[in-house]
């Protein structure tokens, strides 16, 4: 199974960047009508596309590139948390993007952490 890991840890984040460059390309229609996030001076849906490429460019060798890959897993982990507050807040729930959140968040976790969790001397 540890031969699989980094297979499915580069094949992870290359299929995590497709839809974070995807959805932030197709962010910029909404924002074409409604553009609150320039307030600010950013674009949004820029930076969705410039982290969605990092991440790809990234999994060509994510054990050199730990940053994006803990970058990813907080990612998920926020993108859960904003559904769940979303569907508290205003009653709007994506369960597409929530299982896709949870999916990625307990794929990494496990490619990441690959054998060493049977590899621990375990005390008793």
């Amino acid at each position: 199974m540890a031969k699989w890991n980094p297979l499915a840890l580069k094949l992870l984040m290359w299929v995590m960047g497709v839809l974070l460059v995807m959805g932030s390309g197709l962010g910029f229609i909404g924002t074409s009508f409604f553009p609150f996030d320039t307030w600010a001076g950013v674009t949004a849906s820029v930076a969705g596309v410039a982290f969605g490429a990092g991440v790809m460019i990234a999994g060509f060798d994510p054990e050199a590139n730990v940053s994006w890959v803990r970058a990813l897993v907080l990612y998920a982990i926020l993108q859960v948390v904003y559904q769940i507050f979303s569907q508290v807040a205003i009653a709007r729930f994506d369960i597409v993007s929530f299982i896709i959140a949870i999916l990625v968040a307990a794929l990494l976790v496990f490619a990441m952490r690959g054998d060493r969790m049977h590899a621990r001397s375990w005390p008793g």
